[in-house]
């Protein structure tokens, strides 16, 4: 037996030699170059951006002797999916400034930018935290965007402030090395008050150290009867528990949920968080470090696509991770509270808040905010004149919020002039409900289509006539999952360009992974394939059973295959 230490990734071994500068400083500064390097780009991450190039324009360029065409997404930070009225227009202008005209609303109640050049990336980002928001921590090693619904503060249900607490758990994990503010606000940072000061430079991490975490980290608020944030897929959640009188008794700790997988690595592999014991909420923070530095600690350095803490939960256990918690902790978690049967809301349509102002979630197919469908020029003009807070949902879609009663009749016609939905009406509920990634032309990790393909395939199945059918059908580019296809009714994840594995049996609800039903199977016949299956259910299913439920009980029972490697 060696006891050789493991020798750490590539990767780990530049986050210890830079930090967040180091080489990413000079090659950002060298505007002669379009692109960076790949050891650059990897730090890049941390600051919120990824390197892409236009995958549609690569045959062509390469025909022509010319090389790739480079160019960066920039991802927002946004606690709980929320910004006001002020920040999302100075989006909106940006996108036209430095982008390609576009905001894409994230599964992660974010935006990302597309197409912003090397040279526009410290005007873009400085413009963007002079307006109080930033791109720092939006990727890389660390803690990811906070998720939480996005109207829980809102509604009459709750007397809790889901938001704050998101907001507060965020800014604890937000990295602290001003490399971010030296190499794009020229040492500067803003204050919210506007107020921009100088920061003394300071490269350590007290939470993180040198290495900062071993993959990125993602974490999330649930409710106890709406899992609009499909807690059971993050590295931690905290589960809420209500009491008998419906106020918030506390919190269920989850850990070690995550989708992502590699094409040809058994060793990878989706997994829904287990519950791990309760918290009343004045300890929630507390529990929530102690529980990230337990993947800090043990996450695996030498192999970055084993490196989430799913896996440490897989191959230690829960028993293992309750009890180095409570080591770290001092005390140990009581063990979980039950829960409710959950259910799922998108906060589509119009909805009374506690205040007495209303708030309207908007569909934004695919969360693609955009000229061509009105979105852009609608939602611009319903902001500009009545300056809601905006809201960002788990699924990809756009709540304004803080709507004076008096507005409301103003608010909606100018949502109809625009062509808006709402729900209901013309949008469908297959359409409603189905998610994509951005997969190509831009993500150099998609392998086939997604954003651009998933509405023709809707059509179709619409075509059909499944379109009043409510079914999760959600497709990925490939095996990252960002669309969240494993927790889908029906998920769609790309194999190679026009190539597809099909995956049924996920609930509705977000509390069961989908299985294999049909590997590799041709964009071409991918209809067929799911008509034969939803029309199977319509005949063969039970008074009120959801596709996901008799998927799981028909076509992919517990000994089928949960995912293929």
């Amino acid at each position: 037996m060696s006891d050789e230490t493991p020798k750490l990734s590539h990767v780990e071994q530049l986050k210890i030699e830079n930090g967040m500068g180091g080489l990413l400083v000079n090659e950002m500064a060298d505007l002669s170059v379009d692109h960076v390097s790949e050891d650059a780009y990897q730090l890049l991450k941390f600051h919120g951006s990824y390197q892409q190039d236009d995958r549609d324009a690569r045959l062509p360029r390469k025909k022509q002797g010319l090389g790739r065409e480079w160019s960066f997404m920039l991802r927002t930070k946004f606690p709980g999916g929320r910004l006001n009225a002020e920040q999302y227009l100075a989006c909106d202008r940006l996108a036209d400034t430095y982008a390609n005209g576009t905001l894409r609303i994230t599964t992660r109640q974010d935006f990302q930018f597309h197409g912003v050049l090397k040279g526009d990336m410290k005007p873009f980002i400085g413009e963007l935290n002079a307006a109080l928001m930033t791109t720092y921590g939006g990727c890389g090693d660390v803690a990811r965007n906070f998720m939480a619904c996005p109207v829980a503060d809102l509604l009459p249900d709750y007397d809790f402030d889901f938001q704050a607490l998101a907001k507060q758990i965020s800014d604890k994990f937000m990295p602290e090395s001003t490399a971010y503010y030296e190499l794009w606000l020229d040492g500067e940072k803003f204050l919210v008050d506007g107020t921009r000061v100088a920061v003394e430079p300071n490269h350590s991490e007290p939470f993180y150290g040198p290495q900062y975490l071993p993959r990125k980290h993602k974490m999330s608020i649930g409710l106890p009867n709406d899992n609009c944030v499909d807690i059971f897929t993050h590295d931690l959640a905290l589960e809420t528990v209500l009491d008998a009188r419906g106020g918030v008794r506390g919190f269920n700790l989850l850990a070690g949920g995550g989708l992502g997988s590699t094409h040809g690595k058994a060793e990878t592999f989706p997994r829904l968080a287990d519950r791990i014991g309760f918290t009343t909420p004045d300890r929630a923070v507390e529990v929530i470090e102690a529980a990230s530095a337990v993947y800090r600690d043990y996450g695996d350095r030498t192999n970055r696509k084993h490196a989430r803490l799913k896996y440490v939960l897989e191959e230690r256990g829960v028993a293992w991770f309750r009890d180095e918690l409570a080591a770290r902790l001092g005390f140990a978690l009581p063990p979980p509270a039950d829960v409710p049967i959950y259910e799922v809301c998108d906060h589509l349509g119009w909805e009374q808040q506690k205040d007495g102002r209303w708030l309207v979630g908007v569909w934004i197919e695919n969360g693609r905010v955009k000229n061509e469908n009105n979105t852009r020029p609608g939602l611009r003009a319903v902001i500009e004149r009545f300056r809601p807070e905006v809201r960002l949902t788990g699924q990809q879609n756009i709540v304004l919020v803080n709507i004076d009663a008096a507005d409301k009749p103003a608010v909606d016609a100018l949502l109809r002039e625009y062509g808006l939905q709402t729900g209901g009406g013309a949008l469908s509920e297959l359409r409603r409900y189905a998610m994509a990634c951005p997969a190509l032309p831009t993500c150099g990790l998609a392998v086939a289509e997604s954003e651009r393909y998933l509405p023709d395939l809707i059509g179709e199945l619409e075509r059909r006539g499944f379109g009043n059918e409510r079914v999760w059908i959600r497709m990925s580019g490939c095996h990252n999952a960002c669309s969240r296809p494993p927790t889908a009714e029906i998920g769609l994840i790309g194999r190679s360009l026009g190539l597809y594995s099909v995956f049924v049996g996920g609930s509705f609800a977000g509390t069961r992974l989908a299985r294999l039903y049909k590997p590799d199977v041709r964009a071409n016949v991918l209809a067929d394939v799911l008509a034969d299956m939803l029309e199977q259910w319509r005949r063969d299913r039970s008074a009120g059973e959801e596709f996901g439920d008799w998927a799981a009980r028909t076509l992919v029972p517990t000994e089928s295959v949960l995912w293929a490697s």
